[in-house]
């Protein structure tokens, strides 16, 4: 979807919800709010409304008061208590949520945008999206290695879906660890560290993007590799653990 279009979209939703009797309030979260973090073409629309107690079951049941598009709505699924999402025609995606003022407390939210409010106080009583707790990096460091034995052996026997699997989930540890290390360059995300990391990280994303795509053996050892480059002189990292994982990696690449 394109710029022009996702916004007038968004527009058409705060006009709907400044009319509509029975709705007090339009939360866009996310990169729909532009706070921090502009849509794009592939961006999906985010909101929670707040609605009075009468009217949330049925805004969250149906998809018929949704502002009208070009492209009908191929799917519309109640995926949680109070939300659910929906699907376009042309693949659009929309997320959102049906509050009680009340309930907003069950809320959580990052980065958002009040553009209706009848209850007045809707910003003081949406609930930041809590910190992740610290991740502790020997940790991190362990279950890669971990992930990097097991997936290079799923490779070495010629599983390759299994060893993808696995070498997924040690770069995923990977990058808690270059999250935890490093300051990064853009917009972080610091719920998911594969968020954005093409913009904060270009030369590790395009290295994990060039190693996952093997699944095997040999790319299990430049993650191991990477890894080591990143956090190797750290004080906490497993250098025996290191050492005895690499040692079997090679043995597995031929």
């Amino acid at each position: 979807m394109e710029r022009d279009e996702f916004d007038a979209f968004s527009t058409r939703l705060a006009d709907w919800a400044a009319d509509a009797d029975d709705v007090l309030g339009l939360v866009l979260v996310g990169s729909t709010a532009a706070a921090g973090h502009e849509p794009d073409a592939w961006s999906d629309h985010d909101f929670f409304v707040i609605a009075e107690p009468t009217a949330v079951e049925r805004l969250r049941a149906t998809a018929a008061w949704l502002p009208r598009r070009r492209s009908p709505i191929a799917l519309h699924e109640r995926d949680t208590e109070h939300g659910a999402w929906v699907v376009y025609g042309d693949g659009h995606l929309l997320e959102y949520a049906v509050f009680t003022p009340a309930e907003l407390a069950a809320s959580r939210s990052g980065a958002h945008r009040v553009v209706v409010d009848r209850v007045g106080d809707l910003p003081a009583r949406i609930r930041p999206t809590l910190e992740p707790a610290p991740r502790d990096p020997a940790t991190l460091a362990t279950a890669m290695h971990r992930a990097l034995l097991v997936g290079g052996g799923r490779a070495a026997r010629g599983e390759r879906l299994a060893a993808r699997r696995h070498l997924v989930d040690a770069a995923g540890s990977l990058l808690a660890l270059a999250q935890a290390l490093e300051l990064p360059l853009g917009p972080a995300d610091p719920h998911d560290p594969w968020r954005r990391v093409e913009l904060t990280r270009p030369e590790l994303a395009a290295a994990l993007d060039a190693l996952l795509a093997r699944a095997d053996a040999a790319a299990a050892l430049g993650l191991a590799a990477l890894a080591e480059r990143l956090a190797g002189g750290e004080r906490w990292w497993p250098r025996e653990l290191a050492d005895a994982v690499r040692a079997r990696l090679a043995t597995m690449r031929g």
